[in-house]
């Protein structure tokens, strides 16, 4: 039965030591990519702009401010984004909008489908 218990304590303090470094670190989210750290948004955001990828946005967007909020302050001054003041400057499918290369995807994209759909490495 002592056995019992030493192998339970350890195993109860396992739990916890990793508990901690979910909860106290990135490190974590980080490992399995479940989020996306400031250095990964900065590589992505690196990545759009060498591929001359271009947001599509309006002042009146919430959710194209929602998706350069998820950038972060510093690797959304990386991407070229547009403002569009006409129906002329904006894409049919309206915004926001992402045109990387030829191809033009609508909506707000969480990072990890930019990250797929721009084919972009940001574990550098």
């Amino acid at each position: 039965m002592e056995q019992f218990y030493k192998t339970a304590l350890t195993f109860g303090v396992l739990v916890l030591v990793l508990f901690g470094l979910y909860y106290f670190s990135d490190w974590f989210s980080k490992t399995t990519g479940y989020v996306f750290g400031e250095s990964e948004k900065m590589n992505l955001a690196t990545c759009l702009k060498n591929k001359n990828a271009i947001f599509y946005s309006s002042t009146t967007c919430p959710e194209c401010d929602k998706q350069l909020e998820l950038l972060g302050k510093d690797a959304s001054k990386l991407i070229n984004v547009v403002i569009c003041s006409s129906v002329d400057e904006c894409p049919a499918g309206g915004v926001p909008a992402w045109k990387i290369g030829t191809q033009t995807h609508y909506g707000y994209k969480e990072l990890s489908e930019l990250v797929g759909i721009s084919g972009c490495d940001v574990r550098k």
